[in-house]
């Protein structure tokens, strides 16, 4: 009997290279003082670097309990979408979800890419457009990774089921790929991020759904 292909449709990127989160730490720093800002330059990791944060964590655990294909997506509490404007979280996805596709290309037989969306808070979802079309086109990715709370815990933006969302709606439909909604670190001292926040997230997107129409 052939072996059923078992796909782990979660997995984040949370073993990446020390080398992402200091880029990260700049940028933020950049904020307040444009002249500490990185350029995306500025990150360096090599491939070897790349198999080493995978070969000694998610893909020996694959081996361990049986899995064969991880969709493969940024780290989760890394998006904070809420941190910056628009540019900071465009420049900060595109980064994140090159290095998952470059992953993709290291272990093809083991990760395939999903993409996290360049939001912010109370802006457009059409701006997440061109980072998604440059994932799915250029990158091969499978899915997305939708935040339904950009604010990072005030929950400022309208249901899930709002025509706001529609544009990155119909773009899931022209692609034939799936959204994960994911909420991401949590910047409200109510909600602690993984002890609270994610799974209010949860509740909270399964009554929107619910509730609509």
């Amino acid at each position: 009997m052939k072996k059923p292909l078992i796909i782990d449709c979660h997995g984040h990127y949370t073993t990446a290279p020390k080398a992402l989160e200091n880029w990260r730490n700049q940028q933020i720093a950049g904020i307040k003082d444009p002249a500490l800002m990185p350029k995306v330059a500025d990150l360096k990791i090599s491939d070897d670097e790349l198999r080493e944060s995978i070969e000694t964590n998610q893909l020996k655990l694959m081996k361990e309990r049986g899995s064969d294909l991880t969709i493969f997506s940024p780290r989760a509490s890394f998006m904070a979408h809420h941190i910056g404007d628009f540019n900071v979280s465009s420049t900060w996805a595109a980064i994140c979800n090159e290095l998952c596709y470059r992953v993709s290309q290291l272990f093809p037989d083991h990760f395939i890419p999903a993409a996290m969306l360049p939001q912010s808070p109370g802006v457009d979802p059409r701006t997440c457009i061109p980072e998604l079309e440059k994932c799915v086109k250029e990158y091969g990715n499978v899915g997305i990774n939708l935040n339904p709370d950009p604010s990072g815990g005030h929950w400022t933006s309208p249901p899930l089921t709002d025509r706001h969302w529609y544009p990155i709606y119909e773009k899931m439909v022209e692609y034939d790929i799936p959204a994960m909604i994911h909420v991401s670190t949590s910047c409200n001292a109510c909600f602690h991020t993984t002890g609270a926040h994610y799974l209010n997230a949860d509740t909270t997107a399964f009554m929107q759904c619910i509730q609509g129409d």
